[in-house]
């Protein structure tokens, strides 16, 4: 009877130190990866991300924190690319800018790391004012990228960087006179 019960009891006990089949660092990931598609589902349902800027933050933060556990896998550059257009849009430029420049230095081969580079610029441009940084970022990108889709954009944002709107203007009419 005692063999049973001791039999019974190491029964109980290796079966409650086996995991579900997945290890420990697997189980994270998903876990992590389920909390940023909730996160992104909570911000789209809130239509803008500044009607939930608690989620928009916490959406950062883990998927900074993804990128950063998992760097090799295909879901880290795209967590990074989401992330920071939702940094801009809660007006989080800085953290924005950061988390395009990690997206396409770390996936230059990625399809994204293209615009990545290009949106740091149009963000120092538009939202910051920041003509210098605009301009560098802008410059690396046609460098970089000479023949892309956002190459003739970029050339036409760089030719009005530091301009006044009354200097655009003057420069519209005269092509139009001649």
């Amino acid at each position: 009877m005692k063999k049973g019960t001791y039999f019974c009891a190491l029964l109980i006990l290796l079966a409650g130190c086996q995991t579900s089949g997945q290890p420990e660092e697997d189980r994270e990931r998903t876990q992590l990866q389920q909390e940023i598609e909730a996160l992104e589902k909570q911000l789209i349902e809130a239509v803008d991300v500044r009607k939930d800027r608690e989620a928009a933050l916490q959406l950062l933060e883990k998927s900074a924190t993804y990128a950063t556990n998992y760097p090799a896998d295909s879901l880290s550059p795209i967590y990074l690319f989401k992330a920071a257009d939702v940094a801009r849009g809660a007006g989080e430029y800085g953290k924005a800018i950061k988390l395009w420049g990690d997206m396409w230095r770390t996936y230059e081969d990625h399809p994204r790391a293209p615009e990545a580079l290009f949106l740091q610029g149009f963000t120092y441009d538009n939202h910051l004012r920041d003509a210098y940084q605009a301009g560098r970022y802008y410059r690396n990108f046609l460098e970089k990228y000479p023949d892309h889709p956002f190459a003739e954009q970029a050339r036409q944002l760089l030719s009005v960087l530091d301009k006044s709107p009354e200097e655009l203007v003057r420069e519209f009419e005269q092509r139009g006179q001649e």
